[in-house]
């Protein structure tokens, strides 16, 4: 009888091991799962990242060829209009001289003005006794 008690108690002890193991392993799998649940989530989330990435890299792929072209467009045109320029100072006196006369000081000024250090600077107006020539008339006239 001592033997069955022994043997009862041992079978009651390892049916209480068995269940205290089986709860640790039940949570260990549950946070796996969590675990793995989020690095799922994750995982989405980082393909839409990428696929969001692909999609601008390429549009902005497109529009630096897009802006390339009209760079290319810009200077060609620029190199018609100084030619244009060229030869229409040769073909005429008049414009030629108009070209190479010296802007009226008031605007010399205004082009070889210093930058602005802030906003509240670039509202600086032209004084009011310096006022712009007729663009009709030449100075001094």
């Amino acid at each position: 009888m001592k033997i069955m008690v022994f043997l009862l108690a041992a079978l009651i002890a390892v049916a209480l091991w068995q269940r205290h193991e089986n709860g640790n392993l039940t949570r260990s799998f549950e946070r796996a799962n969590k675990v793995a649940t989020e690095l799922k989530t994750m995982t989405g989330m980082l393909k839409n990242q990428l696929t969001v990435s692909q999609r601008i890299a390429r549009t902005n792929e497109t529009a630096q060829a897009s802006l390339r072209g009209e760079l290319l467009a810009a200077g060609a045109m620029a190199v018609r209009r100084e030619e244009t320029i060229t030869r229409l100072m040769n073909e005429n006196e008049e414009l030629r001289r108009w070209y190479s006369a010296r802007l009226p000081d008031v605007v010399r000024r205004l082009h070889t003005r210093a930058g602005c250090a802030s906003a509240g600077h670039c509202l600086q107006r032209l004084p009011e006794s310096e006022l712009l020539p007729d663009a009709g008339k030449r100075p001094g006239h």
